[in-house]
């Protein structure tokens, strides 16, 4: 009697442990962002337009369309937006380690990472635009013709890097795009390459200007998605596509990314 009251204790034991076990392992993450009133987001904010730090009446903050759409999600989730700046390569280490609940930092989701995290859909894929002056559109048609151009972009952008690419380009970089496009009118540069959400609200507005045929040239790095600690996050995901999904449905990206390219500029 006494071996089968022993067996019978261990078998709880065994079970009691592995309840346990498997709690630990479907933590409901959505339930205790909830609780807790707070979103962490990891970010590393040397990227603009994605996530840069920028000052206003002596105060920095970080900002850029990255922010937007964490803020979004902190918004939809109804929590308070906490964000943690750190080097790219120590990010996933701290999602991890849960120091942060998720990492927005204009992360690629490679087959390798998709190792030790989970992502969400991909929120965006990068484009680029050229704007030119319409006299000059017929002969501005592919991205071998701006070799030896003199070429605008804004300061410390992404697309300050790609211009430094084309052959014999002379460049032009400035802080803001309006100068950029003022540049542009005078007939001092070329072209302009911005965001394409940039360049298309531009186009529409000043007459003289248009948006070229060329393409500039992507790399495998051009999507970025929402990284979360590995399996034990599903209805967490769920919810972060969800925000995607309406910030893509109500086309609220482009408005993020026009925005963070104004604030490049101040």
């Amino acid at each position: 009697m006494r071996r089968w009251i022993t067996i019978l204790l261990l078998t709880a034991m065994v079970i009691s442990i592995t309840a346990c076990g498997s709690k630990e392992y479907d933590t409901d993450k959505l339930a205790e962002i909830k609780a807790s009133g707070k979103l962490v987001l990891g970010t590393s904010a040397d990227y603009a337009p994605y996530e840069f730090h920028h000052t206003k009446d002596g105060k920095d903050e970080i900002v850029g369309f990255d922010i937007s759409v964490a803020k979004k999600i902190a918004d939809d989730l109804g929590v308070q937006l906490e964000i943690q700046d750190m080097d790219f390569d120590g990010l996933l280490l701290a999602l991890d380690s849960k120091k942060v609940d998720l990492v927005i930092s204009g992360m690629t989701p490679t087959e390798e990472r998709a190792k030790s995290v989970d992502f969400s859909n991909v929120y965006y894929t990068a484009e680029q635009g050229v704007m030119v002056r319409k006299e000059d559109a017929a002969s501005l048609q592919t991205f071998d013709d701006l070799k030896g151009k003199r070429i605008a972009v804004q300061k410390g952008s992404i697309q300050e890097g790609i211009a430094q690419g084309i052959e014999d380009a002379k460049l032009t970089s400035l802080a803001r795009i309006n100068e950029l496009v003022m540049e542009l009118q005078s007939g001092r540069v070329d072209a302009v390459i911005a965001e394409m959400p940039v360049t298309k609200l531009y186009v529409a507005n000043q007459p003289e200007i248009t948006m070229s045929d060329i393409v500039v040239p992507t790399d495998e790095e051009a999507s970025a998605a929402i990284a979360v600690k590995k399996n034990k996050n599903k209805s967490f995901v769920d919810a972060i596509n969800a925000s995607l999904d309406t910030i893509k449905q109500e086309n609220l990206l482009d408005q993020y990314i026009v925005e963070a390219n104004e604030l490049l500029g101040e």
